[in-house]
């Protein structure tokens, strides 16, 4: 079977979809934390100032912009993740390990933020 002829079936697309999911649910748990306790003054936990949590979401939205413009151009330079710029093979995957290690120490200072929060009077 010679390049030409590969089917890469729907793997791309969900590889994609996934980091899209992904984006948009860190998105999501960033307006959470932005909004605070359902019952205001009913929290079990310390509530965060505002302006604290105003940076955290602001953080998390530059993370997810930066990550999801890189996952837009990388899927639009490599042909709908069918093959690598320049070459004729396959792409490596649709995202840089950068991307991966971006997003992991994102989701880990989010955690951070919410348990400093918790912990620190």
């Amino acid at each position: 079977m010679t390049e030409e002829e590969r089917d890469p079936g729907l793997q791309p697309e969900r590889t994609l979809l996934s980091w899209q999911r992904t984006l948009i649910l860190l998105v999501l748990v960033g307006l959470l934390y932005l909004r605070g306790p359902l019952v205001p003054g009913a929290a079990v936990l310390r509530e965060a100032p505002v302006p604290l949590r105003v940076g955290v979401l602001a953080l998390v939205l530059l993370l997810v912009a930066l990550l999801g413009l890189h996952l837009w151009r990388r899927w639009r330079r490599t042909d709908h993740g069918l093959r690598e710029p320049g070459g004729t093979g396959p792409p490596a995957s649709v995202a840089r390990p950068w991307a991966m290690v971006l997003l992991g120490i994102g989701v880990l200072s989010l955690t951070v933020a919410v348990t400093m929060t918790a912990i620190l009077p």
